[in-house]
């Protein structure tokens, strides 16, 4: 009986300790007939935090903005410490695609400008 429990003990811990977070729900794209504005998870050169808008037909880049940074803490696992982007809506009247993270802050996007502003 001991050897059983030890057995079972000794399986079930790697599992625990190699435990990662699970992947980010997708957040789905806002079409406009100027761009489709998206919230990449993991793009090129970096995690998260970034928006980018393609255009409708060609899906080439038009341009891409980065609402925040993460910053990592040295020795922690990054994917514990990432902080993703959860919602997209796009606010026709005022010209603003707004964004909210998984941290409940929320970010608002002039597309005019590009000019990112921390609402809350």
């Amino acid at each position: 009986m001991k050897t059983l429990l030890t057995i079972s003990i000794a399986l079930l811990l790697p599992a625990g300790a190699d435990a990662k977070r699970l992947a980010p729900a997708d957040v789905p794209p806002v079409v406009t007939p100027e761009a489709i504005y998206s919230a990449p998870h993991f793009g090129k050169g970096g995690r998260s935090g970034v928006v980018e808008a393609r255009h409708p037909e060609t899906k080439e880049l038009l341009w891409k903005v980065r609402l925040y940074r993460t910053r990592y803490i040295r020795n922690l696992e990054t994917d514990v410490q990432d902080v993703f982007i959860k919602t997209l809506v796009h606010d026709a009247t005022h010209r603003l695609l707004v964004a909210s993270d998984e941290k409940g802050r929320v970010f608002a996007v002039d597309l005019e400008t590009r000019k990112v502003t921390r609402v809350r």
